[in-house]
């Protein structure tokens, strides 16, 4: 009998442990997504000068993520200024649901560096 509760046991530690892994994968396969996609977008807002609707929709229609800048004034950028953006992702985890979970990505670029 003992030994039909230990194996029990583990079982449902393992499950635990499997779940747990799964998250983390995906998770990190989200932040991998959204690292690549941040130096796609780099070169584009250091092209046309800040984020605009067209970059909003590409990063929205290539990885379904929502992109913003990170600064406080974001309009008056000239040429030579660093620009911060963030890339942000849902996410719903498999083990520890929680309300707003998300994944972002905050990089920077020289604006004009690209012309």
């Amino acid at each position: 009998m003992a030994k039909r509760i230990v194996a029990m046991f583990s079982m449902l530690v393992a499950a635990v442990a499997i779940l747990l892994s799964s998250d983390l994968v995906s998770s990190q396969m989200i932040y991998s997504e959204l690292d690549t996609m941040s130096t796609t977008v780099g070169y584009y807002i250091s092209k046309e000068g800040g984020v605009t609707e067209e970059i909003k929709t590409y990063v929205k229609k290539e990885i379904n993520a929502s992109i913003y800048c990170a600064m406080e004034e974001c309009t008056a950028i000239k040429k030579g200024d660093t620009y911060f953006y963030i890339i942000e992702k849902e996410y719903v985890p498999i083990l520890f649901r929680q309300k707003g979970n998300s994944i972002q990505v905050k990089r920077s670029v020289i604006i004009g560096l690209y012309s």
